[in-house]
């Protein structure tokens, strides 16, 4: 063999041992950060289901494991198989054809926010994540306004530290409230998991907006809003 033939020859070999050589490129750090459970909810949290995010490859994307409730609180959600880092390392849920259910994006450092249209907003949270931001009862003590809409205030009360039995505290209203408020007989409060009861003669839900403000659930679209003073 001549000598520029034998030069190219081990030229060769020596490609092909380094790339065989080379490791293979793992997970990203983004994809290794997803491993483990975490919860989807709607903007209420009154619907949760539990998704299991794993490594195991798969045609470049990773296997998501599906709690069984999901495909029954969550319809749209059912075909869930699959996962990747998207661009931005937002975190794609897809089906087995690799369609795109939901888009996650970061809004706050280990909550993810996605959106489906007609269906709202979707949260996605570790169990760390949830119990760090628990709401506690002294967070809540003092002057809130009630309104309609933002523009129609109808009742200034106070969310008292005085025991009402329980787990439940006292309710000062103070004077000047909306007759259909009043009629109410607001006396009492409590938290029950993530929303805020206010109990009279019937007992009205809230679910936190921001850290001032609580809306009244189900949504409407004459909302009732209870807002921080």
């Amino acid at each position: 063999m001549a000598p520029v033939a034998y030069r190219v020859y081990f030229s060769l070999i020596a490609l092909g041992a380094s790339v065989l050589g080379a490791p293979a490129q793992g997970p990203s750090e983004a994809a290794q950060a997803m491993v483990g459970v975490w919860e989807i909810s709607n903007a209420a949290r009154d619907k949760t289901c539990s998704v299991t995010f794993s490594l195991d490859a798969v045609e470049g994307a990773f296997k998501l494991e599906l709690d069984p409730a999901c495909g029954s609180v969550f319809p749209p959600l059912k075909d869930l198989a699959l996962w990747k880092i998207g661009p931005n390392d937002s975190v794609l849920l897809l089906d087995a054809k690799r369609v795109v259910i939901l888009d996650f994006s970061e809004v706050e450092s280990r909550m993810y926010e996605a959106e489906r249209k007609g269906e709202g907003l979707f949260f996605m949270r570790t169990p760390a994540a949830i119990r760090a931001t628990a709401i506690t009862p002294d967070q809540l003590f003092g002057d809130w306004t009630l309104l309609q809409e933002f523009e129609k205030p109808l009742c200034k009360l106070t969310l008292s530290n005085a025991s009402a039995g329980g787990e439940s505290y006292r309710i000062v209203i103070k004077p000047g409230c909306d007759a259909s408020i009043a009629a109410l007989a607001l006396a009492s409060w409590r938290l029950d998991n993530d929303e805020l009861l206010l109990s009279g003669r019937t007992i009205w839900r809230f679910a936190e907006s921001d850290t001032t403000t609580w809306e009244r659930i189900p949504p409407s679209t004459d909302p009732m809003l209870l807002m921080r003073q």
